[in-house]
């Protein structure tokens, strides 16, 4: 008996004359059964597509390792690579000869301490290292703050992040990890993780402390439980991406070769799509130069994927890619013509959609035609933002406001951020920060609230 058969007996009831008391008792004894069936209905059904949670950051890299000692001239070499990527390789060396200056231990003969120009004339930066590996990074403004060291990298920083994802993860409050890409520092020591020192490190902090997929995991065609966007250090001195496709193996069952960086998959009914904005030139340093495929094939190829979505009822897509679409300090927002949000915002009105992107190194936050954009650079990269001149560069009067600093400085900070989705609900993004040298070093906030 269903709950519309006893009201009906109960309205025939009124209708003959009046309320029969026996057959309004009865009527009245069954609603707890009705609601008891409704509720059980409802919970089967959330339980097919329950909500679950993962975890997003970005720009994760270190700074480099040079385990190296006195005389050698390798180190050499490594500098003038690290400055051919902001400049051309003749300068560079020159650049390197003459202004680059290294201390080491007088027992050990190890590195101990680099002294070398940052991005501009008047910035000295200094490095300090500790078996081989860059732990901390300060810069002097010789002109504007002169006799200032401003940290603008922790290597425990970075530490921090993967600890605290990696807590998150075995303890169930996440399914799996979400990275916007900048991972390693490049592939000119090593590509894979057996021989690269930068692989090995994500791989020992975090890939390897992961638990196995589940088997709901797997029947979704998921083999591992950490997916990022390639970014323009996962190809500097690796073109293939063989370090990528060697520590993160399963991506190339989603799609992902070295001639082609993009794939997507879905999880209860939620679409999750990674594209590639390229490698880096100095002139334009945000400019999406893909070309694997190029920009054009992957607006195509994006927008094919957004229709499926909507065909197949899907309410929610997560789209990652390095390169940011808005962006108020550092390097800058993608230029147009190749900025993809009039692409990304016409869907707006069929799908929430959230936009995850880095390689700027600092946290932002936009809500621009019914599109969310976090921009997570805090995963352990050097945080030059929050050097004068780059705190805020110059945008157009009407530009989205950031969310996030809301028109002040931004600091030396190290995040990550929980994303909690569930049917018929608006996901919910809560940040979890580390501010090294700050009054309150550690708190947690929501965002879009």
């Amino acid at each position: 008996m269903d709950g519309h058969l006893v009201f009906s007996d109960v309205s025939s009831a009124h209708r003959k004359g009046g309320l029969n008391r026996r057959g309004l008792l009865s009527g009245l004894a069954m609603l707890p059964m009705v609601s008891s069936l409704v509720a059980v209905k409802d919970a089967a059904a959330q339980q097919t597509n329950p909500g679950f949670s993962f975890v997003v950051c970005g720009d994760s890299r270190p700074m480099m390792y040079l385990p190296v000692k006195e005389g050698r001239t390798d180190l050499v070499e490594l500098f003038v690579e690290m400055f051919g990527l902001v400049m051309p390789e003749k300068v560079a060396e020159a650049v390197v000869k003459r202004d680059v200056k290294m201390i080491f231990d007088p027992v050990t003969k190890e590195l101990r301490q680099v002294v070398m120009p940052f991005m501009s004339r008047s910035e000295v930066m200094t490095l300090s290292v500790d078996q081989g590996w860059v732990t901390r990074a300060t810069v002097e403004d010789v002109k504007l703050l002169p006799g200032v060291h401003r940290d603008i990298f922790q290597l425990e920083g970075g530490d921090w992040v993967s600890r605290e994802i990696v807590q998150h993860m075995q303890a169930g409050r996440a399914k799996f990890v979400v990275n916007s890409g900048d991972v390693v520092w490049w592939g000119n020591q090593g590509r894979s993780v057996s021989d690269s020192p930068y692989w090995k490190r994500v791989n020992d902090t975090m890939l390897k402390l992961l638990p196995g997929p589940d088997s709901e995991m797997r029947a979704a065609g998921l083999e591992g439980r950490w997916f990022m966007s390639v970014g323009n250090h996962e190809v500097w001195g690796d073109p293939k991406i063989e370090g990528t496709l060697d520590a993160v193996p399963y991506l190339k069952k989603l799609g992902v070769t070295p001639e082609r960086l993009i794939y997507k998959f879905d999880f209860r009914d939620i679409r999750f799509i990674f594209l590639w904005s390229g490698k880096y030139d100095y002139r334009s340093p945000s400019l999406w130069d893909a070309d694997r495929p190029k920009y054009a094939e992957q607006m195509v190829q994006l927008q094919q994927w957004l229709d499926d979505a909507k065909a197949k009822g899907i309410k929610k897509a997560f789209i990652t890619f390095h390169y940011p679409v808005f962006c108020r300090a550092g390097l800058g927002p993608i230029p147009e013509p190749d900025n993809p949000h009039k692409t990304i915002a016409a869907y707006a009105k069929d799908l929430e959609l959230v936009v995850f992107n880095g390689h700027v190194h600092t946290t932002e936050l936009y809500d621009v035609d019914g599109v969310k954009y976090l921009v997570l650079g805090g995963g352990g990269a050097e945080q030059d933002p929050i050097l004068p001149g780059r705190t805020s560069i110059k945008v157009p009067s009407n530009y989205p406001p950031d969310l996030y600093w809301k028109g002040k400085p931004p600091q030396l900070e190290y995040n990550y951020a929980l994303v909690d989705v569930a049917p018929d609900e608006k996901t919910k993004f809560n940040l979890t920060r580390y501010r090294p040298g700050s009054a309150e070093p550690f708190a947690s906030e929501a965002l879009f609230s």
